[in-house]
């Protein structure tokens, strides 16, 4: 795979709770892949000289079994089933705490390293490139997603989104 640009212009903070679960997802997928969904908001922060920056924070996280089961693979292959995960995790989200907030990542773990793989990219490009009349809701909750990729082995994460065709790493910051 080419050399990944970075996204300066893009942030992606997952809090200490957050990790934990996404620490506990792996850990209970392994030796397979683990997967889920992280929710949140997605702010513009204005800087300097009429710059700014895209500020995804993590709000929740949803663990979802995986119907493949792999150490190369994940994720569900029935977009309409993980529709149904996404807007009922949205939904319980949204009533407890009354606050609107949206699909920001996917999320997964590598056995080994936390680089998208050749799948990973194919899958990234289908999800942004995806556009389905009936599916209105979920080709727009997949366009300029992060997606999260954690290391089963030592838990370090990175973080990457597929944007203006290419794809590119964003920062990825933990917070307490």
């Amino acid at each position: 795979m080419k050399k990944i640009k970075y996204q300066k212009d893009i942030k992606l903070f997952v809090n200490n709770s957050i990790l934990d679960e996404l620490k506990q997802c792996v850990s209970n997928a392994y030796p397979h892949e683990a997967c889920g969904i992280i929710l949140g908001d997605i702010n513009q922060i204005e800087l300097e000289q009429e710059d700014f920056q895209y500020h995804y924070i993590a709000r929740k996280f949803a663990c979802i079994p995986s119907n493949r089961e792999s150490t190369v693979a994940f994720l569900i292959d029935n977009i309409v089933e993980l529709d149904h995960i996404i807007r009922d995790n949205l939904k319980t989200y949204q009533e407890k705490s009354n606050q609107d907030i949206r699909l920001i990542s996917i999320f997964h773990s590598h056995p080994a390293g936390s680089f998208p793989s050749s799948v990973d990219y194919k899958q990234m490009k289908f999800l942004d490139d995806f556009s389905g009349s009936e599916m209105d809701f979920v080709s727009k909750a997949f366009k300029n997603l992060i997606w999260t990729i954690m290391d089963a082995s030592t838990s370090h994460m990175n973080a990457f989104i597929y944007f203006e065709k290419k794809l590119q790493q964003v920062e990825l910051e933990i917070r307490s």
